[in-house]
């Protein structure tokens, strides 16, 4: 199947999908929804969008802009100029989706307002991601990533062995908002067929950071104040030979052929180490218990020998390790890239889109690189365009950014 002929075969193919966001959380959403086989323009101001300049890399392609603009075209506007304004209402006239991750207010100020837009196409889905939600006291405050890990307790259930907060190191919430967002848009879909009409989606850092974390949540609002306690022992990460492995034992079986494998039979018959309950209360004992044995060999030894006796346990990887991994090698979940001066770089699919693992991901734009391309296709004129890139209205660039 060629490229084309899988981004034809795709769930979302045939949706328009207008991507005023910048960042992670709204052109990711952009990015799961082109790679989906929607027709994603991401259109950005003359500054850029803010992820072009954060990080290392070059001339606006940094993994931040990369990561979450795969699979879409780009188009450059002043949109604070009538001529702008206009250009994006026409193109959001004949969109389906509207993405944008303004403050509240600043799409009424731009007169691209909800109310606005879908009066002149009544199935228009706009997508709309803030920090805090577009009432309440927090309003109008900035919301980053960061700052939702801290005001939602993420750091807190992070903090080190010695007692200290730590933010988790990549931009989870803002990932995860991108995915929450794109499911929100596959039932605002799945509605119009039945309503013929769209909707206004709201979806905040702030519910995002909530419901990625109803389990700590919930389970701190059963136990009290305290120490986290792990819902498992043994269940965390101990060091070998050579580095390090993560074992786990999820039910009592699975405890004694751990003790197995460990060549501790005697484990077994400890009837405080008996149920899962029990161990709970001895964690630090069986935890230095195995930590004595682990050290003792290789890694590969003991995922060799662990996973003979069907013991959940894995290698701890860095990156290499797990790009590199026969199983992700197998599945065919990165597809190779090459991306500016960068070559070789892994592009992840998206999971569960079988055509993205055949090569259909696209690519990654620069600023403003199909705004000629986009601009033609609602009509406009070369003359015209030209026009528009004189007075400085449009920009453009040259297509330098490709997947191999």
């Amino acid at each position: 199947m060629s490229a084309k002929e899988a981004s034809q075969a795709m769930p979302y193919a045939g949706l328009r999908v207008i991507d005023l966001s910048q960042g992670i959380a709204g052109p990711s959403c952009g990015s799961l929804l082109a790679r989906q086989g929607a027709d994603v323009i991401k259109v950005e101001p003359p500054a850029g969008d803010w992820g072009r300049l954060m990080g290392d890399g070059r001339e606006g392609l940094t993994p931040i802009s990369i990561g979450a603009n795969v699979g879409k075209r780009a188009l450059c506007v002043d949109a604070t100029s009538d001529t702008g304004k206009a250009l994006l209402l026409r193109l959001i006239a004949e969109a389906d989706i509207v993405i944008e991750s303004f403050r509240p207010g600043v799409m009424e100020a731009l007169g691209l307002a909800y109310e606005t837009t879908s009066a002149t196409n009544l199935r228009l889905i706009q997508v709309s991601i803030n920090g805090f939600g577009s009432s309440g006291p927090y309003r109008d405050r900035p919301g980053s990533d960061s700052v939702l890990q801290a005001i939602s307790g993420m750091m807190a259930m992070n903090r080190d062995s010695a007692g200290s907060p730590r933010r988790i190191g990549m931009m989870i919430v803002d990932a995860a908002c991108g995915v929450y967002a794109a499911q929100s848009v596959g039932g605002a879909l799945f509605q119009r067929t039945r309503t013929g009409e769209g909707a206004r989606i709201e979806v905040s850092l702030l519910e995002v950071v909530a419901s990625l974390q109803t389990i700590p949540i919930i389970e701190h609002s059963l136990r009290g104040s305290g120490d986290i306690t792990p819902a498992t022992v043994p269940s965390g990460t101990f060091r070998t030979q050579d580095g390090y492995i993560n074992v786990v034992a999820l039910r009592n079986e699975m405890f004694f052929r751990l003790a197995r494998a460990l060549s501790h039979d005697e484990w077994t018959q400890r009837d405080e180490w008996s149920t899962n309950e029990r161990r709970l209360r001895h964690a630090n004992a069986i935890n230095e218990a195995i930590a004595e044995v682990l050290v003792q060999d290789s890694t590969a030894h003991w995922i060799t020998r662990l996973q003979e006796h069907d013991v959940l346990c894995a290698a701890v990887n860095d990156y290499d390790g797990f790009v590199s991994d026969p199983q992700v090698s197998h599945v065919g979940i990165f597809q190779r890239s090459h991306i500016g001066e960068w070559r070789d770089v892994p592009i992840a699919g998206v999971p569960g889109v079988s055509a993205i693992r055949d090569g259909g991901a696209g690519r990654a734009p620069r600023q403003g690189e199909h705004s000629r391309e986009v601009l033609a296709g609602i009509g406009l004129s070369d003359a015209e365009i030209d026009a528009l890139i004189v007075c400085g209205v449009v920009r453009e660039s040259a297509p330098q950014c490709r997947m191999s």
